[in-house]
């Protein structure tokens, strides 16, 4: 049966451009500012940002234009009867509201704009689903209730060298990001359905591994676990989670998905390593 709902999401989920390309997914990227200079989300070295972070260079992102949108929303909709668009959590950008701005102006309620209250592989992993689910044949409505139970099934869990960076981009309060680095812990942190968290405190990576591979084993209840597994700067730490999780039961499915998004990991900051957590 021949889809009839268009896919648009932004670039920080870091979809596969042959995945994008195959199932005609639209892609809307975001910018990061390094020292002034603009680059475009997906089109260079992501290593760029993690060396600016190390040489204290001044990192920003910039979320797209409601044009931007609108582009992306005209070409889907010259194939599909309606288009969902995904987004970046709309507490951690402003690309949400852009794509709303661009929904509006063009007055058309064929357009679904949806907030995946999660990024990167999160949301990665919602858009993959989302697809297989349309290509069953269940149309919009069915594809928009969907979406939610997928957002109320997973979570992201990751750890950084330090909060500096989150609280720079005011993603976690001051005093929380104080006690952090005064103790020289490794900060363990949730992103649930929009809402950041200080969830725990552990001394090194040893202990992060231990507390991942805990949580993973808790979800074993419900059913078959995803695992996707994605870094900033950690790939040898990112195989040996990836081995420990493994480890544990069939009923995982686990990948690493590789570097999280350059505009993510501008705010995330070095030492970044986390799994996006959910079940079927």
């Amino acid at each position: 049966m021949k889809r009839t709902v268009g896919i648009v999401v932004d670039s920080t989920f870091g979809l596969e451009k042959k995945f994008a390309n195959e199932h005609a997914i639209t892609v809307v990227p975001l910018k990061v500012i390094i020292d002034g200079r603009e680059y475009v989300d997906q089109t260079f070295d992501p290593n760029l940002v993690i060396q600016a972070i190390k040489n204290k260079g001044d990192v920003k992102t910039s979320q797209p234009s409601p044009e931007q949108f609108i582009k992306a929303y005209e070409e889907q909709l010259k194939t599909f009867e309606h288009v969902i668009c995904i987004t970046i959590s709309k507490s951690l950008s402003g690309t949400y509201n852009s794509a709303t701005l661009g929904k509006t102006i063009l007055e058309n309620d064929k357009i679904h704009v949806i907030d995946s209250e999660s990024t990167i592989n999160g949301g990665a992993y919602m858009t993959e689903k989302l697809i297989e689910y349309l290509e069953e044949g269940h149309d919009v409505i069915q594809a928009l209730n969907y979406l939610e139970q997928l957002k109320s099934r997973g979570s992201i869990i990751f750890t950084i060298d330090n909060l500096q960076s989150l609280i720079k981009s005011g993603r976690i309060g001051r005093v929380q990001a104080m006690i952090g680095n005064i103790l020289k812990i490794k900060p363990i942190l949730r992103f649930k359905q929009g809402v950041l968290d200080l969830e725990h405190k552990v001394r090194n990576f040893s202990n992060v591994l231990l507390y991942l591979v805990e949580e993973t084993k808790k979800l074993l209840t419900q059913g078959k676990v995803i695992v996707r597994i994605a870094y900033v700067d950690q790939s040898i730490q990112a195989k040996e989670l990836e081995h420990e999780i493994f480890r544990i039961d069939d009923q995982i499915d686990i990948k690493i998905t590789g570097v999280i998004s350059a505009v993510v990991s501008a705010h995330v900051g070095l030492g970044g390593l986390g799994i996006y957590l959910a079940y079927e």
